[in-house]
């Protein structure tokens, strides 16, 4: 029977990396679109995320402990850089992620269960992380040489692949064997053939351990899981070449196919007491080009926005080799298209939204405000309605001795605006309001018909009397219009002459927000 879904409800992370005390990502189930300004913290979130479920397929113990364990001569720790043991401020490392159903996956220094669970080792196999640096690693090569990326495949695709399962034996420090170990783990099944086989004999005379003869068991056994190991990841890359060209070609809309090639450059050499792993190579090529034929160095031909695009597909394609049949399938996405071009982008959002996001949660990470605006506004557009959005900023303390996140849900500029009326906060609520009039015009308005007789951007004065002369036009009551140009000029000018702790302008602010809101009914204009 399949396993139910259950996403993530609350995400809570304290005393790692930039957080300190414990701060609350509310999700409710929902997918989450983040905007982070630089250095406020929103990657401690992907790799907080990250760290809690690698922590899932570790069985050493002290492979957990090492992340939350504040010694300062630790130096793989990721607690936060301005807590200290001992100070009133302290408090312990941990990761929460607590699921719709009531599951709780935790990892700290002192709770390190996380790798008993079966549901958190499957949702680490199930779920994807995705940031820049993964998709320019796939081509990031020099001029002159060809792209391989055996070794991407071996940090980044394998440890999160299932293969055949095979049993072999573990190996004790002086060579011999030790217990026997069964994985299906792609990359655990590499280490063994990297590693290569226990010495499970004696030589002649001396008497020393040596590795399998060809004529023994052990050497045969080696020897198929070495073809094993081939023949699953060949059939791996072939469904990244089957399934990425078609996300290339009919989602990106590229004309050229790319192709993925396993090659064996050095073979297995492994004698009495001589070893030497096969050496492998996983080639990156385009064979046909828009009609034209062999780009063996795309690297050197392609820009990057068709490699971002490529690197893309590649990771797209990936996803239907990971495992399917998990509670949690979450796929946290951080910048990842910080080097697509306009077009690129929207196809990019149009395939997460449309096909990745029915068998994942969602989260979307970014820097770019440009980019977190135009993803809510395309959310929006769709109408669709499970979605929390979040904007994160750095602060500090006072006098300025430590810097932390600071956290706050975005629900609109309207709600936004609403919210510090309702606060009293007039002069914040004014400021939201002229926001939205302004978001409300460039959403109205065409790209050039936001322009002056000079191709220069308008101000939000000659942008509204566009929207007058567009909107009448348009059949819609110009009194809205021309009401908000008024408001405009009365209240939302950050020159007003108005007290803002007036009565009037209580009442006048409260006026302008419900026109805009009439505003954005009328237009289906969503603010």
């Amino acid at each position: 029977m399949p396993v139910p879904r259950s996403n993530i409800s609350r995400i809570s992370i304290q005393n790692f990396k930039f957080f300190q005390q414990a701060i609350p990502i509310v999700l409710d189930g929902d997918h989450l679109l983040l905007y982070g300004e630089n250095g406020s913290g929103k990657s401690s979130i992907y790799w907080a995320l990250y760290t809690l479920l690698e922590c899932a397929n570790k069985d050493d113990i002290g492979e957990i402990k090492k992340y939350f364990d504040p010694d300062e001569d630790n130096e793989e720790k990721l607690t936060n850089l301005f807590l200290t043991p001992g100070n009133p401020d302290w408090v312990d490392s941990e990761i929460i992620i607590e699921l719709q159903d009531g599951t709780v996956f935790r990892v700290s220094f002192g709770d390190t269960a996380i790798n008993t669970m079966t549901d958190a080792s499957a949702a680490n196999y199930a779920s994807e992380f995705l940031n820049y640096k993964m998709i320019f690693r796939l081509y990031n090569f020099a001029h002159c040489d060809p792209i391989n990326i055996f070794n991407y495949f071996i940090g980044e695709v394998l440890p999160y692949v299932k293969f055949a399962p095979v049993k072999y034996w573990l190996k004790k420090d002086d060579g011999s064997a030790d217990i026997e170990n069964e994985s299906e783990n792609a990359k655990e099944i590499w280490d063994f053939v990297f590693n290569g086989p226990p010495r499970t004999g004696k030589t002649k005379g001396k008497g020393t351990p040596r590795f399998p003869l060809r004529s023994e068991a052990d050497f045969g056994t080696y020897k198929n899981i070495i073809n094993g190991f081939k023949n699953e990841l060949n059939a791996l890359i072939t469904t990244i070449n089957t399934e990425g060209n078609k996300i290339l070609q009919n989602d990106f809309g590229y004309n050229f196919n790319f192709k993925l090639e396993l090659i064996e450059e050095v073979p297995l050499k492994l004698s009495e007491l001589q070893f030497s792993p096969p050496k492998f190579a996983i080639q990156l090529s385009i064979p046909l080009f828009q009609n034209k034929p062999g780009i063996y160095r795309p690297h050197t031909f392609l820009n990057e926005a068709r490699l971002s695009a490529l690197g893309l597909s590649i990771r797209f394609a990936i996803l239907q080799r990971r495992l399917q049949d998990s509670k949690l399938k979450m796929a946290i996405l951080d910048d990842f298209m910080i080097s697509l071009d306009m077009k690129n982008r929207d196809v990019a959002l149009d395939f997460i939204l449309d096909k990745i996001s029915k068998d994942y949660q969602l989260l979307i990470l970014t820097h770019d405000r440009y980019l977190y605006e135009l993803i809510r506004d395309k959310i929006k557009r769709q109408r669709l309605t499970d979605w929390k959005y979040y904007q994160m900023f750095e602060d500090y303390n006072d006098p300025p001795t430590m810097l932390f996140p600071f956290l706050i849900e975005d629900k609109g500029k309207i709600n936004k605006a609403k919210a510090f009326y309702k606060a009293k906060e007039f002069s914040a609520s004014a400021n939201a309001t002229r926001q939205a009039a302004e978001k409300f015009c460039n959403q109205y308005l065409t790209a050039h018909e936001q322009l002056g007789g000079d191709y220069r951007p308008m101000s939000l004065d000659g942008k509204l009397q566009r929207v007058i002369i567009k909107g009448t036009a348009a059949g819609i009551d110009p009194v809205l219009f021309q009401d908000l140009r008024d408001y405009k000029d009365r209240i939302l000018n950050p020159n007003s002459h108005y007290d803002i702790e007036t009565p009037l302008f209580s009442n006048e602010l409260e006026k302008a927000i419900q026109t805009i809101e009439r505003l954005s009914i009328v237009t289906g204009i969503i603010l």
